[in-house]
C-alpha cells in the first residue's frame, strides 16, 4: 500500500479495507489452509506529528491436522494488531519503526501473515482434551476409553530409579 498517496496531516485518520491473499500455512511440516483464502483487513491509519500509528483487524479460519492425533482440526481467530512508525527515527530503533513500512510503502500482506501467525494457540488440537495416539501401538486415545496394547516395555536405564521404590 502506497502511503504517499494519502497525504495524511497530523491528526487525520483513514480507513481502508484491502483484501489480501493468503497462501497455507506450514507449520512443523503440516499444511494449514486459511479461509477465506481472501481475507477483507480493516485498516486504520492515524497521523501524528511524530509519526503513524497503524491498526490492522481481521477474521480468519485454519484448518488442519491436529498436533496430538493428527485429526482434522479448526481455530476460529479474530486477529488483531498496532504498529507504530516513525519515519525520522534512526533506523536501529525498532520500538518508533515498523518493520512493514519501507519508505512510503506499507507491506500490508507480510503484515497479516505475522499477525495471524502470532495469534495461533501454542497446539492447534481437535478438540481441547484430544489425548494423541498411542506411542505403542498408534490407535486414537479417546478421553475415558480403556486401552491396553500389551506390555508396557520398561527402559533398562531407567532401573536403578525403580529400586528405590
Amino acid at each position: 500500500m502506497d502511503l504517499s498517496v494519502l497525504r495524511l496531516a497530523s491528526g487525520d485518520v483513514r480507513r481502508e479495507r484491502p483484501r489480501i491473499h493468503l497462501e497455507p500455512l506450514l507449520l512443523g511440516g503440516q499444511s494449514y489452509a486459511v479461509s477465506p483464502e481472501e481475507i477483507e483487513t480493516r485498516l486504520d491509519l492515524q497521523a501524528s506529528s511524530g509519526g503513524l500509528y497503524l491498526k490492522l483487524a481481521f477474521a480468519a479460519r485454519i484448518d488442519g491436522a491436529c498436533f496430538r492425533c493428527l485429526e482434522p482440526a479448526t481455530v476460529e481467530l479474530d486477529v488483531r494488531g498496532s504498529e507504530y512508525h516513525d519515519a525520522a527515527a534512526d533506523p536501529g530503533d525498532h520500538e518508533l519503526r515498523s518493520e512493514y513500512v519501507d519508505g512510503d510503502q506499507l507491506d500490508v500482506e507480510h503484515w497479516v501473515h505475522d499477525s495471524l501467525v502470532f495469534a495461533l494457540p501454542d497446539k492447534i488440537l481437535c478438540r481441547e482434551d484430544c489425548g494423541g495416539l498411542c506411542p505403542h501401538c498408534g490407535i486414537r486415545l479417546e478421553p475415558g476409553a480403556d486401552h491396553r496394547c500389551g506390555v508396557v516395555e520398561v527402559d533398562t536405564r531407567w532401573a536403578k530409579l525403580r529400586d528405590l521404590l
